[in-house]
């Protein structure tokens, strides 16, 4: 069976310390005011000590079916084998479709290299059997990857045993995404469906 890289996020354990976004920042070296991780508040919503909140991490979502692919004139934009989507810097001449089409605003033009940016998965890292930096480096070990074709890997079994709350954004749209939430179990279930769903 093929690889999938599959990366989990499970928000119960992001504590929202922004340490993926500076280390993605870091790793990737991305200019100032960009960012290819976000880490979004949600809420705090309702009266104490009845309160709900929980942080949101967001990046591209290495689509299945990536909308961003269907649309590249150029053909810059591809899959691996692996599932992971790239943008070929020597194809994109930065028209921007990709960032249109992305219904996850996971995508940045850099105007210094008239191109397109954005998550790659660490990937160069991950070939060579390392982790992404966003997941090195999340203190509240609350992203998990690996291949999810691969029944003895970290990201299957934790994906078995928390099925139950396995969520990816926007699922109408038929992108499927990679990257798969694992909604909160503490509350929050209103804020989930009117913030994120």
């Amino acid at each position: 069976m093929e690889k999938k890289f599959t990366l989990i996020i499970d928000l119960d354990r992001c504590v929202g310390c922004m340490a993926c976004m500076v280390a993605c920042k870091v790793v990737n070296d991305i200019d100032p005011g960009v960012e290819f991780n976000k880490v979004y508040k949600v809420g705090p919503e309702g009266t104490f000590p009845d309160c709900d909140m929980f942080f949101f991490p967001k990046q591209c979502m290495h689509c299945e079916e990536p909308l961003c692919a269907k649309v590249c004139p150029s053909h810059a934009t591809y899959q691996t084998e692996e599932g992971v989507v790239l943008v070929d810097h020597n194809k994109c001449f930065g028209c921007s479709y990709c960032i249109w089409a992305c219904p996850y605003d996971a995508r940045t033009f850099n105007k210094k290299k008239g191109m397109v940016e954005k998550c790659v998965l660490c990937l160069p890292l991950v070939l060579k059997g390392e982790k992404p930096e966003c997941v090195k480096t999340c203190l509240g070990n609350c992203r998990i990857f690996g291949d999810i074709n691969d029944p003895n890997s970290e990201v299957s079994k934790y994906y078995a045993e928390h099925s139950d709350r396995a969520m990816q954004i926007h699922p109408k749209i038929g992108t499927k995404p990679s990257v798969i939430y694992f909604k909160p179990r503490k509350g929050a279930s209103k804020l989930w469906k009117s913030n994120i769903r």
